[in-house]
Formats: structure tokens, sequence, C-alpha cells
């Protein structure tokens, strides 16, 4: 994975193996999805496994791998909008988890089922609701 500072990037690049005003992280493998915290220092990752990791910004270190947070693999991890430290995940095993790095993420804060696989989750924009999608368009909002 790498993160690039978009100001320092030429205007003019020839080919996209500069690496002007990049840093790179250490490999997650098979990645479906990243996040960045609303501070702008942690980033998320997660892909076909039932893990997450979490990133420094500002290193470039990973700093945490938490396992097996899910039965299944985690299509997406999203932190909210306004706290920092929470995020939610989302897997085809049909749960939507809510984690807080404070607590050290070996429980979930708060867990909901789908009737299906889930593939997207989110916060909405006050941070009140999550969003999750599942297989076969079920939308639905839970509250916390």
């Amino acid at each position: 994975m790498k993160l690039y500072d978009i100001h320092h990037i030429p205007r003019k690049v020839t080919g996209l193996h500069g690496n002007f005003g990049c840093v790179t992280f250490d490999e997650f493998d098979q990645l479906t999805s990243v996040h960045v915290n609303s501070m702008d220092e942690l980033f998320l990752a997660s892909g076909y496994s039932r893990n997450v990791a979490l990133y420094d910004i500002n290193s470039g270190k990973r700093l945490q791998v938490f396992t097996d947070m899910h039965r299944g693999h985690i299509n997406v991890v999203k932190f909210a909008n306004h706290s920092p430290s929470i995020f939610a995940t989302s897997s085809f095993d049909h749960d939507v988890k809510m984690w807080d790095l404070r607590q050290k993420p070996i429980h979930p804060c708060f867990t909901v089922s789908s009737s299906r696989g889930n593939v997207m989750v989110c916060f909405s924009p006050d941070d009140q609701y999550i969003l999750a999608s599942a297989v076969d368009n079920e939308v639905v909002i839970f509250t916390q």
C-alpha cells in the first residue's frame, strides 16, 4: 500500500513509477477496504480475511493486526465521522460490528446481524446510525 501527498507530485509525471511524496506501508493481503480516522492520524485496512490492520499515517508503520474479528472475511471497515477511535466492520458472516480502539478491540461494542452477507457499512453524518447493505439489495439502518 502506498499513500501519496498530491502536493509533492510534480504536475507532469511521465509514468506512475515515481515515489514523489509517497509513503509505503506494510502489505495487507487481498485488500478490499481502507479508511482514515477523523484526525487523519490512523487508517484501517481489511480484505479477504477475518483480520483488520491498524496503521499510523505519519510514521508509515503498521501498529497492530486485530485477528478473527468476524467468522467470514471483512468486506468493509469504516471509521466514525467524529470519533477517531470508533470503527465498524461488515462481513459475509451476516454481522455488522462496531469497535472502539480505546478498548483494545477484542469484543465489539455493538453487533447486529443481517439476513444475508454484508457488503458495505458506513456511519450517518452525525454518527447516530450505521447503514449496512447486504447481498440481494438488503439495506438496513441500525441505531447504536
